[in-house]
């Protein structure tokens, strides 16, 4: 069986998170509500686009967004900070509890699978027309934003272990994987700092 080759991870920093929250797109475009579910999953500690999909209005509760993982059934339990809740603002208009917060509609089965797929294909698109208007260059998909949020937090200081904390993961070693470029970028640093 040959070796699998790691695909190297992109994650974005901060400053291009800020650049991203800047842009302006015709109200309602499909750009736009891109633009909005990149930064409501940035939001909610990397949340992946699929439980994004799938959230409904009554899973936000006293100024928490609540949702469970749809990979590992893990439950989450999001503070709404600011930034978030400006977004949820405009999608909580009109909507009854058990309706889905977004424009999505997946329901989570099987069944409507292909749906969800075609969706993040169409997300993904719309994420490299976005990283351009942000200046973010390289690969930037639905996975990047959860990658960054891990890579920006691992460069604030936050340990590793607060990191898989955050993600729901069933080790350290799950969430070291998405740190090891990091750790290497890292190193290049500190190298040059030595050797310059």
């Amino acid at each position: 069986m040959p070796p699998t080759i790691r695909t190297k991870k992109r994650a974005i920093s901060k400053e291009k998170i800020g650049n991203i929250k800047i842009l302006e797109y015709p109200f309602e475009s499909p750009l736009w509500h891109a633009k909005n579910y990149a930064l409501v999953m940035f939001y909610s500690r990397g949340m992946n686009f699929i439980d994004l999909m799938k959230i409904r209005v009554s899973d936000i509760e006293n100024g928490r967004l609540n949702y469970g993982r749809s990979k590992t059934g893990n439950k989450f339990s999001i503070k709404i900070v600011d930034g978030l809740q400006k977004i949820l603002n405009y999608y909580l208009l009109s909507k009854r509890s058990n309706d889905y917060l977004f424009p999505t509609n997946y329901d989570g089965s099987t069944k409507h699978f292909q749906k969800y797929k075609s969706q993040r294909r169409r997300m993904n698109e719309r994420l490299r027309i976005i990283a351009k208007d942000a200046g973010i260059e390289g690969t930037f998909t639905t996975y990047s934003i959860r990658h960054s949020w891990a890579t920006i937090a691992k460069y604030m200081g936050i340990s590793t272990e607060l990191i898989s904390e955050a993600f729901g993961h069933s080790s350290v070693k799950v969430t070291e994987k998405y740190l090891r470029d990091f750790d290497n970028e890292v190193l290049d640093n500190v190298n040059l700092l030595v050797t310059g």
